[in-house]
Protein backbone atom coordinates (compact mmCIF):
# COMPACT_ATOMS: atom_id res chain seq x y z
CA UNK A 1 0.00 0.00 0.00
CA UNK A 2 1.69 3.29 -0.99
CA UNK A 3 2.07 6.42 1.46
CA UNK A 4 -1.16 7.88 2.95
CA UNK A 5 -3.14 10.61 1.07
CA UNK A 6 -0.79 14.22 0.92
CA UNK A 7 2.23 12.33 2.77
CA UNK A 8 5.33 12.12 1.57
CA UNK A 9 6.94 8.77 0.83
CA UNK A 10 10.14 9.09 2.92
CA UNK A 11 13.73 8.07 2.25
CA UNK A 12 15.01 5.91 -0.98
CA UNK A 13 18.20 7.10 -2.78
CA UNK A 14 15.55 8.01 -5.81
CA UNK A 15 14.09 10.49 -4.09
CA UNK A 16 13.09 13.65 -5.63
CA UNK A 17 14.32 17.03 -3.44
CA UNK A 18 10.78 18.12 -3.53
CA UNK A 19 8.10 15.79 -3.85
CA UNK A 20 5.03 17.27 -4.47
CA UNK A 21 1.91 17.07 -1.38
CA UNK A 22 -1.23 18.36 -0.75
CA UNK A 23 -2.96 19.85 1.90
CA UNK A 24 -6.70 20.05 2.99
CA UNK A 25 -7.59 23.59 3.68
CA UNK A 26 -10.87 25.07 4.55
CA UNK A 27 -11.77 28.14 3.19
CA UNK A 28 -13.33 30.66 5.77
CA UNK A 29 -13.65 33.04 3.23
CA UNK A 30 -16.54 30.71 1.12
CA UNK A 31 -18.09 29.26 4.17
CA UNK A 32 -15.43 26.97 5.12
CA UNK A 33 -15.03 25.17 1.28
CA UNK A 34 -13.24 22.24 0.88
CA UNK A 35 -10.02 22.96 -1.06
CA UNK A 36 -6.80 20.94 -2.03
CA UNK A 37 -3.68 23.51 -1.78
CA UNK A 38 -1.25 21.51 -3.68
CA UNK A 39 2.69 22.37 -2.74
CA UNK A 40 5.72 21.84 -4.69
CA UNK A 41 3.52 22.06 -8.27
CA UNK A 42 5.18 25.76 -9.72
CA UNK A 43 4.66 24.06 -13.26
CA UNK A 44 3.83 26.69 -16.14
CA UNK A 45 0.68 25.75 -17.02
CA UNK A 46 0.49 23.20 -13.97
CA UNK A 47 -3.95 23.19 -14.09
CA UNK A 48 -3.39 22.26 -17.41
CA UNK A 49 -1.30 19.28 -16.67
CA UNK A 50 -3.67 18.44 -13.77
CA UNK A 51 -6.70 19.05 -15.40
CA UNK A 52 -5.54 16.48 -18.56
CA UNK A 53 -4.41 13.78 -15.71
CA UNK A 54 -8.16 13.59 -14.54
CA UNK A 55 -9.22 13.26 -17.57
CA UNK A 56 -7.58 10.63 -18.94
CA UNK A 57 -7.56 8.28 -15.67
CA UNK A 58 -10.93 9.43 -14.17
CA UNK A 59 -12.72 9.91 -18.37
CA UNK A 60 -13.77 13.39 -16.91
CA UNK A 61 -14.04 16.25 -19.48
CA UNK A 62 -12.39 19.70 -19.23
CA UNK A 63 -13.45 22.94 -19.75
CA UNK A 64 -12.00 25.84 -21.68
CA UNK A 65 -9.16 27.58 -19.14
CA UNK A 66 -10.36 30.95 -17.86
CA UNK A 67 -7.38 33.10 -17.62
CA UNK A 68 -7.01 36.09 -15.34
CA UNK A 69 -5.09 38.70 -14.44
CA UNK A 70 -4.38 37.24 -10.75
CA UNK A 71 -5.41 33.50 -11.74
CA UNK A 72 -6.54 31.38 -14.03
CA UNK A 73 -9.11 28.06 -13.44
CA UNK A 74 -10.16 24.98 -15.41
CA UNK A 75 -13.19 23.02 -14.87
CA UNK A 76 -13.06 19.02 -15.08
CA UNK A 77 -16.57 16.88 -15.38
CA UNK A 78 -18.00 14.09 -15.44
CA UNK A 79 -21.79 13.24 -14.74
CA UNK A 80 -22.59 14.99 -11.30
CA UNK A 81 -19.14 15.27 -10.33
CA UNK A 82 -17.42 19.11 -11.25
CA UNK A 83 -14.02 19.68 -9.67
CA UNK A 84 -12.90 23.45 -10.40
CA UNK A 85 -8.37 23.53 -10.75
CA UNK A 86 -7.16 27.23 -10.40
CA UNK A 87 -3.42 28.58 -10.41
CA UNK A 88 -4.09 31.95 -8.26
CA UNK A 89 -0.40 34.28 -7.76
CA UNK A 90 -0.78 34.67 -4.36
CA UNK A 91 -1.53 31.06 -3.23
CA UNK A 92 0.03 28.79 -6.08
CA UNK A 93 -2.81 25.97 -7.48
CA UNK A 94 -5.55 24.39 -5.77
CA UNK A 95 -8.95 22.40 -6.57
CA UNK A 96 -12.02 22.02 -4.89
CA UNK A 97 -15.70 20.13 -5.86
CA UNK A 98 -18.18 22.44 -6.73
CA UNK A 99 -20.62 19.76 -4.51
CA UNK A 100 -19.20 19.78 -0.97
CA UNK A 101 -21.04 16.94 0.96
CA UNK A 102 -18.49 14.52 2.43
CA UNK A 103 -18.40 11.73 -0.24
CA UNK A 104 -17.32 13.67 -2.94
CA UNK A 105 -14.75 15.43 -1.11
CA UNK A 106 -13.67 11.95 0.15
CA UNK A 107 -13.66 11.09 -3.89
CA UNK A 108 -11.57 14.61 -4.95
CA UNK A 109 -9.07 13.62 -2.19
CA UNK A 110 -8.67 9.59 -3.36
CA UNK A 111 -8.34 10.99 -7.15
CA UNK A 112 -5.95 13.82 -6.39
CA UNK A 113 -3.81 11.35 -4.14
CA UNK A 114 -3.30 8.67 -7.12
CA UNK A 115 -2.59 11.91 -9.18
CA UNK A 116 0.12 12.93 -6.83
CA UNK A 117 1.79 10.05 -6.73
CA UNK A 118 1.62 9.54 -10.02
CA UNK A 119 3.38 12.68 -10.74
CA UNK A 120 5.38 12.40 -8.47
CA UNK A 121 6.95 8.34 -9.45
CA UNK A 122 7.23 10.03 -13.50
CA UNK A 123 9.81 13.02 -11.59
CA UNK A 124 11.46 10.23 -9.63
CA UNK A 125 12.35 7.77 -12.82
CA UNK A 126 10.33 4.71 -10.73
Amino acid sequence: MGAPAGKSTGGGTGKMLNEITYEKHFNSSKGNRVEFWITNFDYFDGIDYLAKLFCKKYQMQADKKVEGIFFDFIKVHTNDIEYVLIWHEDIGTLLYNLNQNTDNIAQLEAQLSAIVQEINSSLSGN
